[in-house]
């Protein structure tokens, strides 16, 4: 489009210009006017551009921090590669997981920085051969190993980047540590193993000791016809020999029976049937049973017990303590007295039975094996023993089969002492659930509370009912598994849950993120209860949502004294 010329002044105009202004002057100035827009016009946008491009520059600059800040927090290591896949940027996580700083591995293959002995050379060329075909690589498990030498497992995936003109020019890199999930896999598998193994050893001992009974009957049967028959027609080495006969059949058949019961020891299927025992009565019974082959060894037994109440297997309790009993007679010298006492250790929530005798003592350097199967020592004063060394294997595997065990001392010619320690079902002079107020208050006081326990074995269920059986005011509410828990918690809104972590229906921390995504259950306490001690796993459950996590055996002081700091229960259960 021509540019219009300015309209050239009318003759008035022209008569009426200042006085040496002429016609052309007039002309130029109205150009150089227009010019000045025309620029001012441009810089405004210029200026405006400028504005654009420094809001852009920020944004960027925000997003690159951004981005930084993520790579710098992220978990998972990460890697940038060039076109060759040379290393350009790594994360602080590589260098967590790997050892190796940014400046120690730029410009190096990732394969050959991390590669060693248990790296799968089969695997790294099956990554090598998908990224030379453009492909990229997900998830591929694949063991490295860090600067140290020490072997690492992580699930890789590599990406190529494509530039502008359609080749690759770049790779990014993500390296997960598995190395837990592996660890954890392997360990299952050796569990199975060794539960195989256990179930193949119960077979065999079942059928050995099936096989063993039929010859055993005719030695002991022969050997008591022989007894009973006219003894003047054998001679007194005859009988002597028939006597030593009898004497090891009855050992072997004993032999035989302690075998195959403590291998049932570490099957899950042992009869545990927990329940208040009455310690006073129960030593007393003891010292009846033994009333006789005390008399024959000139051995006092005596009793001291106070009433003292524990949570227990009533005949396996028994049956620990006679046998205690049985050695402490064996291992005194004659004259002497063995001591059955019992009190309570507040501090720890135990009764503690001991069995204290006057012998030789056990030596320091056999204290070791004192619990081993098969294992006698022998006493400096008395002849040899006569069992075989499986008694005090059993009654210690006994004692923790129902949270308790079995500590001994012992000094050189002053005697020993074995404890058997067990929960306490209610504390000293506290009185049955309901009489509390009339005898000694608990050492640790609860405010009001409902309790949930999710555990799927009894004894541990029975554990705990007798933790609180101590205290009226606290409600527990029991579940097998974690559907029935996650239904008592829904039903009863208790003040805290005590989740066990292996379930047979799923994991207690899985059970945790359903409960944490629940607005109501959000802040609920939650406790872990697990035999897993493994520092990692421990951290796991915590960061999933646990408030805390205590590991079997159960250290009862501790668990009361965080439920003791939990707020009393502001509402009573629903009623269904």
């Amino acid at each position: 489009m021509a540019q219009m010329q300015p309209a050239r002044p009318t003759e008035g105009a022209r008569r009426s210009l200042p006085m040496g202004i002429s016609e052309s002057m007039s002309d130029d100035a109205q150009r150089l006017l227009d010019e000045l827009h025309v620029r001012q016009d441009a810089f405004e946008q210029q200026a405006q551009l400028v504005r654009q491009l420094q809001t852009a520059l920020q944004r960027a600059q925000a997003t690159n921090q951004e981005l930084a800040l993520v790579a710098d927090r992220v978990t998972d290591a990460i890697l940038i590669c060039d076109a060759q896949r040379c290393i350009s940027w790594v994360n602080p996580a590589f260098t967590r997981l790997t050892g190796f700083s940014l400046t120690e591995c730029h410009g190096q293959l990732p394969e050959e920085l991390l590669s060693g002995p248990h790296t799968d050379a089969a695997i790294v060329a099956q990554i090598n051969q998908s990224l030379a075909q453009g492909a990229c690589v997900e998830r591929l498990e694949v063991c490295h190993h860090r600067k140290d030498g020490e072997p690492f497992w992580v699930r890789r995936s590599v990406q190529p980047i494509h530039g502008p003109d359609g080749q690759i020019n770049r790779y990014i890199e993500v390296l997960t540590d598995i190395s837990d999930t592996r660890r954890s896999a392997a360990e299952h598998a050796r569990r199975l193993e060794v539960e195989v193994s256990l179930a193949a050893k119960m077979a065999f001992l079942s059928r050995m000791s099936h096989s063993m009974r039929s010859p055993l009957n005719a030695i002991l049967g022969f050997t008591q016809l022989l007894n009973m028959a006219d003894a003047a027609s054998l001679t007194e080495p005859q009988q002597r020999h028939l006597q030593h006969i009898h004497t090891a059949g009855h050992q072997m058949l004993s032999l035989l029976d302690q075998a195959l019961e403590f291998a049932q020891l570490d099957d899950k299927a042992v009869g545990i049937r927990p329940q208040r025992v009455e310690l006073a009565v129960l030593l007393k019974e003891i010292r009846a049973a033994l009333e006789d082959q005390a008399a024959a060894h000139d051995i006092t037994v005596v009793v001291d017990c106070p009433s003292l109440t524990v949570w227990a297997d009533a005949n396996h309790t028994r049956a620990i303590l006679m046998n205690l009993a049985v050695n402490a007679i064996q291992y005194s010298p004659h004259g002497s007295t063995v001591w059955l006492t019992g009190k309570a250790a507040a501090d720890e929530r135990l009764g503690v039975i001991e069995v204290r005798d006057q012998g030789f003592g056990i030596d320091a350097g056999d204290m070791q094996r004192l619990f081993q199967p098969f294992t006698r020592l022998e006493s400096a004063t008395r002849s040899p023993a006569t069992g075989n060394g499986l008694g005090l294997a059993v009654s210690q595997r006994l004692a923790e089969l129902m949270h308790g065990r079995i500590d001994v001392t012992s000094t050189l010619g002053h005697g020993s002492v074995f404890a058997l320690r067990l929960p306490l079902a209610e504390m000293p002079g506290s009185g049955r659930a309901g009489a509390q107020g009339r005898g000694q208050e608990p050492a640790v006081m609860l405010p009001p509370l409902r309790v949930v326990h999710i555990e799927d074995n009894a004894l541990n269920r029975s554990l705990v009912e007798a933790v609180f059986a101590a205290y009226p005011q606290v409600r527990l509410f029991s579940a097998e598994n974690a559907a029935e828990g996650m239904a008592a918690i829904e039903n009863t809104r208790p003040d805290v849950a005590l989740v066990d972590i292996n379930l047979p229906d799923g994991s207690g921390l899985d059970l945790c993120r359903r409960l944490r995504a629940q607005t109501e259950f959000r802040k609920l306490p939650l406790i872990a209860l697990s035999a897993d001690a493994l520092p990692d796993h421990i951290a796991r459950a915590l960061q999933t949502g646990f408030n805390h996590y205590l590991v079997k055996p159960l250290q009862i002081p501790r668990l009361l004294g965080i439920l003791a700091t939990l707020p009393s229960a502001q509402a009573a259960p629903p009623t269904n």
